[in-house]
């Protein structure tokens, strides 16, 4: 499983480079269109926005699984083998528990969405926000195996 996880999480690192670039270019040509040729186009703007948020959710999922969040990891420094995992237990937990809101609340936004257009694009705002509940599963599977190892190194079947 963490070897399927791998290969995901490679494509989703080419998917982020692609989502940055695709967001350069078009902030690029609407800065160029505006101040150059003093017209702008609204599918530009709406479109980088649905790429900055496609992007915010697969960087977070990709930092669940790497364990690269934000965090305090000045208490899990000082904590030797066994007392630091069962506080990566912890944090596991709590991300476990985040990572099922998300996923829930996500799915619901997602299926209230599908009625909804974007205004400059035209198309329904499911496709921008499908990435919510998504990521929200990534983060399930991800944490899931987190989860294992940590329980594994609790009670002593994996080295620490």
């Amino acid at each position: 499983m963490d070897q399927l996880l791998e290969r995901f999480e490679r494509g989703l690192r080419h998917t982020l480079a692609a989502l940055l670039a695709f967001m350069i270019f078009l902030v690029f040509i609407q800065v160029c269109m505006r101040y150059v040729f003093k017209k702008s186009f609204l599918w530009g703007e709406e479109l980088s926005l649905f790429a900055f948020i496609w992007s915010i959710f697969i960087g977070a999922a990709v930092a669940v699984r790497r364990r690269i969040h934000f965090s305090f990891d000045f208490l899990a420094n000082l904590l030797p083998g066994r007392a630091a995992a069962v506080q990566r237990l912890f944090v596991d937990l709590i991300i476990l528990g985040l990572a099922i809101v998300i996923l829930a609340q996500g799915y619901h936004f997602s299926v209230l969405s599908i009625q909804r257009f974007s205004p400059a694009v035209g198309i329904t705002l499911f496709i921008p926000t499908m990435i919510v509940p998504v990521s929200g599963a990534y983060m399930i599977l991800a944490t899931s195996i987190h989860i294992v190892k940590d329980c594994r190194q609790i009670f002593g079947k994996e080295d620490v």
